[in-house]
C-alpha cells in the first residue's frame, strides 16, 4: 500500500522553486495514503484466523503510522499557509475561522450520527455518553490516559484534540510576525521539555505517558506526539527556505530513500506504538517526509490524480470510515461465502472499500459544502463585527 504513491511518480527536469500555494499534489497524495493506511489497519478486524492475525501483526498494524504522518503534514501545512502573516488580529481571527471550519462541522455531524446510532441500538442515550460527545466537540480528551485513546466516542477523534491544540499555538504566535517562531517555542517548551525535566521522566511513547487528571487538556501539552508537529514545522521552514535543493540525481536518490523508509517500517517499527522515534515510527515518517521535501526543492514529484483525490477526501475518510464498516458487515452477510479463508479476505477488502466509500460520501454531502458555508458565514460575520467596531471607535474619537 505504501508503494502506491511512489509507483505513480515520474521525475521531470529540474523544477522551478516550489509553489507557495498551500495545495501541493504530493502532499495531498501522502494525506490520502495516510488515511487509507489507517482504514487498512482498522479493517484488519475482519482477519480472525491465525494466519490473518499473523499478517495483521506483521504488516497491517503498521498502517497506524498514518497518524504520525498526518501530524507531520499538519505542521508542514501550518508553515505554508501562514507564511504571509501580517501580525494583525484580523489575520489571526481569519486563520482560526478557516481552521475551525475545516474540522469542526464534519466532526459535529459525525458525532450526531454516533448519537443516533447509540439511540437506535439501545433505545436511549446515556447522559454520560452525551457528556463524552460534548467533550469531543470541544476537543477535550474524555479520559486523561492516552493508552485508552482518551476514550473518545469517535475513536480516531483523539488526534483532533492535538490538531486543535496545534491551531491555538500557531494562532497565538501569529500575533507577532517577527517573533512568531520564538513564541511557538515558548508555548511548546513547558510541555515538551520542562515538564519531563520536572518529572524526571523522559518517555517518547504516546501510550506510556503519566495521566494528568486535574485538567485533561494538559495531557495534550505534555504528549510526545507534539514533537511530530514540530518536525512538520521544521520541514515547512526548509521547504520555504532559499536553498535551491540538491542536484537532480541526488533528489531522485532522496525519493528512493523515502520509499525505503516506508517499506522497511515493518522491520523498524514496534507494532501499535506511536511516538517521535524510529522504534515508535514518528522519526521514520519524518525522515521519509523530509527526504521528499528536499527532493521537491529540485524536481517535480507528480502523482496520480486518484491519489490526489484520496488526499482531498482524506479527512472524511479518516473520521467516518468506521461508519462504512456497518454496511460492510451487512454486505458480507448477504454474500454467503462458505469458504472461511475466502470470506475472511473478502471481508477485509470489503471493509476497506466501504470505509473509503463512506469517506467519499461524507466529503461530498457534508464536509465540502458545510465547511465552505461555515467558513464563508463566519468570515463575513467577522468582517461585519470589525467594521462596526471601527465605526464605533471613529464615532468615539469624533
Amino acid at each position: 500500500m505504501t508503494l502506491l504513491v511512489f509507483v505513480c511518480m515520474r521525475f521531470s527536469s529540474p523544477a522551478s522553486p516550489p509553489s507557495t500555494t498551500p495545495t501541493i499534489d504530493w502532499i495531498q497524495a501522502l494525506r490520502g495514503l495516510a488515511a487509507v493506511l489507517v482504514v487498512v489497519t482498522h479493517s484488519s478486524r475482519a482477519l480472525t484466523s491465525e494466519q490473518g492475525r499473523e499478517m495483521f501483526w506483521h504488516y497491517f498494524v503498521h498502517g497506524a503510522l498514518g497518524v504520525d504522518l498526518f501530524f507531520i503534514i499538519s505542521g508542514f501545512i501550518m508553515v505554508l499557509t501562514t507564511q504571509h502573516c501580517d501580525g494583525t488580529r484580523g489575520y489571526v481571527a481569519d486563520f482560526l475561522i478557516k481552521r475551525f471550519s475545516r474540522i469542526w462541522p464534519l466532526l459535529f455531524v459525525v458525532s450526531m450520527t454516533y448519537v443516533a446510532i447509540e439511540w437506535l441500538r439501545h433505545g436511549s442515550v446515556a447522559a454520560e455518553y452525551l457528556s463524552h460527545i460534548m467533550s469531543q466537540l470541544v476537543f477535550r480528551p474524555v479520559h486523561p490516559k492516552p493508552e485508552y485513546f482518551f476514550l473518545m466516542p469517535i475513536d480516531v477523534a483523539w488526534t483532533l484534540c492535538f490538531e486543535a491544540y496545534f491551531y491555538v499555538v500557531i494562532a497565538v504566535s501569529l500575533l507577532s510576525r517577527p517573533w512568531r517562531w520564538w513564541i511557538v517555542a515558548a508555548l511548546l517548551m513547558p510541555g515538551l521539555v520542562l515538564y519531563p525535566l520536572y518529572k524526571e521522566h523522559w518517555n517518547l511513547s504516546f501510550y506510556h505517558q503519566p495521566a494528568i487528571v486535574v485538567n485533561h487538556y494538559l495531557n495534550l501539552m505534555v504528549s510526545p506526539m507534539v514533537w511530530e508537529f514540530v518536525f512538520g514545522l521544521v520541514a515547512g521552514k526548509l521547504y520555504l527556505s532559499r536553498w535551491q535543493g540538491p542536484p537532480r540525481w541526488l533528489a531522485i536518490c532522496f525519493v528512493l530513500g523515502a520509499v525505503g523508509a516506508f517499506v522497511t517500517v515493518p522491520v523498524t517499527h514496534m507494532p501499535s506504538l506511536y511516538g517521535p522515534t524510529i522504534e515508535f515510527g514518528g522519526l521514520t515518517m519524518f525522515g521519509a517526509f523530509l527526504l521528499l521535501v528536499m527532493a521537491n526543492k529540485a524536481i517535480d514529484i507528480p502523482v496520480a490524480r486518484a491519489l490526489v483525490w484520496l488526499g482531498t477526501i482524506s479527512y472524511s475518510v479518516y473520521l467516518t470510515h468506521r461508519l462504512g464498516f456497518i454496511p460492510a458487515e451487512s454486505l458480507m452477510d448477504a454474500l454467503h461465502i462458505a469458504d472461511a479463508a475466502e470470506r475472511e479476505w473478502t471481508s477485509f477488502a470489503v471493509h476497506i472499500a466501504c470505509g473509503v466509500a463512506a469517506g467519499a460520501f461524507f466529503y461530498y454531502t457534508v464536509e465540502a459544502p458545510l465547511s465552505a458555508f461555515t467558513r464563508q458565514t463566519l468570515l463575513r460575520l467577522r468582517k461585519q463585527v470589525w467594521a462596526r467596531k471601527a465605526e464605533w471607535l471613529s464615532g468615539q474619537s469624533a
